[in-house]
């Protein structure tokens, strides 16, 4: 994976914490499953991701992901706060690497989508809880 095509995903699965209401318990455990990372100066490109929500307090969870492309694996970490039940939303920056940006996280059911853009490109993971 090219540097700022990774630099990109690293920095949107590194969810800051956010303002927002109690902690859903839906959240916590195993998601996977693919998406796509679109950098504005390279080609897109597929990813497939294994991310573990572990909770740290009433509305803070941490955030544990395993990336892979056909180019790159990328290991993250980061925290969570939820802004209204089943929807996370807050900007994202990445200090390796300098890229930041806004990401939103919805929930539905056993289904997890995750949605990320700022100046260096965006990006679209669909997880499913394991």
């Amino acid at each position: 994976m090219r540097p700022h095509l990774s630099s990109l995903f690293m920095a949107s699965l590194a969810l800051p914490l956010f303002a927002g209401e109690a902690m859903s318990a839906s959240l916590a455990g195993t998601w996977q499953g693919s998406g796509y990372v679109a950098p504005k100066s390279a080609a897109r490109e597929r990813v497939r991701c294994r991310v573990t929500y572990r909770k740290q307090s009433a509305k803070v969870f941490s955030v544990s992901a395993r990336c892979a492309s056909k180019s790159a694996t990328i290991r993250q970490t980061g925290e969570v706060l939820m802004v209204r039940p089943n929807r996370y939303v807050g900007d994202f920056y990445n200090s390796q690497f300098d890229v930041s940006g806004r990401v939103r996280v919805t929930i539905s059911g056993s289904r997890q989508t995750v949605t990320f853009s700022g100046g260096a490109g965006r990006g679209r993971l669909n997880l499913r809880k394991r």
